[in-house]
Formats: structure tokens, C-alpha cells, sequence
């Protein structure tokens, strides 16, 4: 994105300019992620120019405007410091999931581990799909499982395979339980291919979810 365009993006649209006009939230990331501290102080000037809304504005219609503020923090942040720019926003529950989306778009070795440390330190006994820790196992998946996925250290994946088991332990539903099994595949390693063929799965939907689980670590592992 050119550096001019955020602004012009900013300042006109079908969006109140307080809720940033033209400007969509993948715009900041991939704009922060372009032009850096630079990108930074530019996102932070039009926040403060427009005076970006804080929370959601609902409507009669029921639609509904995003708050950019949030999300302008903790792109700034980002651009200014790098992953450890987020690290505070992670212990502040009003950015907390702003800083893990922002740290799943930068997909690195360092926001892994910025993910794997929040999660370390996290309860996944909450059935809400939306709650910070399953946000950020989620982005471990995401980061981890696929192809052309983050390459990370030995020790990276035994941490993540640490986690899923405690998320599997004290998941409360079965979509919680879902997730830790999926998120199994960045541990690439045979403690992770025991592990998933060790469960014993009485749940037809999980005993699907297997299937891919085992196919993707098999792949993976050194043959």
C-alpha cells in the first residue's frame, strides 16, 4: 500500500470518519507491516485526527461499526517496537485481542512465541470461542499447521505440544477440544503423533478430526 493511500482511504467512505471512513482493520496491519515506525506514526496521526472511535457504535438497522482505536494501538505499537511492542497489550484485557490478531498477521519465530507465552500462562477452561486464550491457540494453529507455515525450533514445538495438552485437559466443550486436537499439528514431532493416536475418542466429530490431525503430522515427520 503506498503511503498516501491511508490517509485518502481515512478520509472519505461509507463509514463515519470516527470510525475510519475507507479504512479497513487488514488495512493498519499490512500498512504497519509495509512502512514500520514510519507506518506507525501515521496510523497514530489520522487516529488522532478522526478521533477513532474506542468501542462499537450499533445501529437501528443492526449493523454495526468496528472500533478502529483499538486496533490503530496496537498496530502502532507494533510498527514503533516490533513483536515486543505487543507484549504489554497482551496483559491489558481491553487490547489483549487486538494484539493477537495483530501478532498472527506478522506470522514470525518471535510473535510464535509471544502466542506460546500468553497461552502458557492462560486458562482454557472458558467455553467461549472468543476469549483471549482460545484466540490466540487458535492463531497458533493458523501459524503452525499449514503449509508454508512458520518454522519454528524443536523446543518451540514440544512447548506447543505442552499447551495443546493442557487446553485438551481442561477444555469444558467439545469445540475446545477440537481446537487443541487441531492445533496438535505444529508439533511436528513423534510425541505429537503418539499423543493424538493415544486419545480415546468416543465423539464421532472428534474421531473425524483425527483423520486430517494424523495425516498432516505423518507428512510432516521425517520419514
Amino acid at each position: 500500500m503506498k503511503f498516501n493511500a491511508l490517509a485518502k482511504k481515512a478520509a472519505k467512505g461509507t463509514a463515519p470518519l470516527e470510525h475510519g471512513g475507507n479504512v479497513e482493520v487488514e488495512d493498519l496491519i499490512r500498512f504497519v507491516l509495509e512502512h514500520g515506525a514510519e507506518g506507525a506514526a501515521e496510523i497514530e496521526r489520522l487516529c488522532a485526527l478522526y478521533r477513532w472511535r474506542e468501542e462499537f457504535q450499533y445501529n437501528a438497522d443492526g449493523t454495526h461499526f468496528a472500533p478502529l482505536a483499538p486496533w490503530a494501538q496496537a498496530c502502532a505499537a507494533f510498527g514503533h517496537q516490533g513483536v515486543a511492542g505487543l507484549l504489554p497489550l497482551l496483559s491489558d484485557p481491553r487490547l489483549v485481542t487486538y494484539a493477537i490478531s495483530v501478532l498472527e498477521d506478522v506470522r514470525s519465530e518471535a510473535s510464535v512465541a509471544a502466542l506460546l507465552a500468553f497461552c502458557e500462562r492462560a486458562d482454557f477452561s472458558q467455553d467461549d470461542p472468543q476469549s483471549p486464550p482460545s484466540r490466540a491457540l487458535a492463531a497458533l494453529n493458523s501459524l503452525l499447521s499449514f503449509e508454508k507455515g512458520v518454522v519454528v525450533p524443536v523446543a518451540m514445538q514440544q512447548a506447543l505440544l505442552r499447551l495443546v495438552q493442557r487446553a485438551w485437559q481442561q477444555a469444558p466443550s467439545l469445540r475446545g477440544r477440537s481446537l487443541a486436537l487441531y492445533a496438535a499439528r505444529g508439533a511436528c514431532m513423534p510425541e505429537a503423533l503418539d499423543w493424538v493416536q493415544s486419545l480415546a475418542l468416543q465423539d464421532d466429530e472428534l474421531a473425524a478430526a483425527r483423520t486430517p490431525v494424523l495425516k498432516r503430522l505423518k507428512a510432516r515427520l521425517p520419514r
